[in-house]
């Protein structure tokens, strides 16, 4: 599991305004919210660029390091500029290393599978990611699935999916994260070109 760091500072003021000048000097305005309270933080954006670069799609582990908050955390949510996709504001959630935390982990498909090599077939992928429920310490990067044995008309639900000790995997066991079918079968689930759009609901 990756654990990563960023440097944080405590901030006071709130609002638009604040936020822009924070920006306009290169931090980012973030909030820690967990049992300890709501913490008012900020992040250097060049920091923050290097985090998220590091964590990629993964899920881990951030300890934000300032001189009065120093805690484990997670990040939850990551606003971003719609144009030029530069950071607004980011939310980190605390967690506790004796505590269990739902997380979302993406899945990461491994192998080549049967049906693909030898029958034509295609993976079809209905879930690319799955909530757990596990300490700190068991988190993982991934959720690796290994899709070598599957055949046309096989499929992967959650129940068959084996996790470490300590892990569990939050949904319905009957749920399907992914199908092996054939090209046939796929193309008949896609719908006709020819099919009319439903008409979108006009805004008033």
């Amino acid at each position: 599991m990756k654990q990563l760091q960023i440097s944080i500072d405590q901030r006071s003021e709130v609002g638009r305004h604040s936020s822009y000048r924070l920006r306009r000097k290169g931090r980012i305005p973030a909030v820690v919210y967990g049992k300890s309270g709501v913490h008012l933080i900020s992040v250097l954006d060049k920091d923050l660029r290097v985090l998220m670069k590091e964590k990629g799609s993964s899920a881990a582990i951030v300890e934000l390091g300032g001189e009065v908050v120093r805690k484990l955390s997670i990040v939850a949510e990551v606003q971003r500029e719609a144009v030029s996709g530069r950071f607004m504001h980011v939310d980190f959630h605390e967690i506790s290393e004796n505590e269990k935390i739902h997380l979302v982990v993406p899945i990461k498909l491994v192998g080549e599978s049967y049906g693909v090599k030898n029958e034509g077939a295609i993976i079809e992928q209905v879930r690319h990611e799955l909530g757990v429920r596990c300490l700190p310490k068991d988190m993982m990067e991934h959720i690796i699935i290994d899709v070598s044995n599957l055949k046309v008309g096989n499929s992967i639900h959650i129940k068959d999916i084996s996790m470490p000790k300590g892990v569990e995997l939050i949904g319905s066991s009957d749920a399907i994260v992914l199908s092996c079918v054939g090209q046939n079968e796929s193309a008949e689930n896609e719908p006709s070109a020819e099919e009319p759009k439903p008409a979108e609901s006009s805004k008033s």
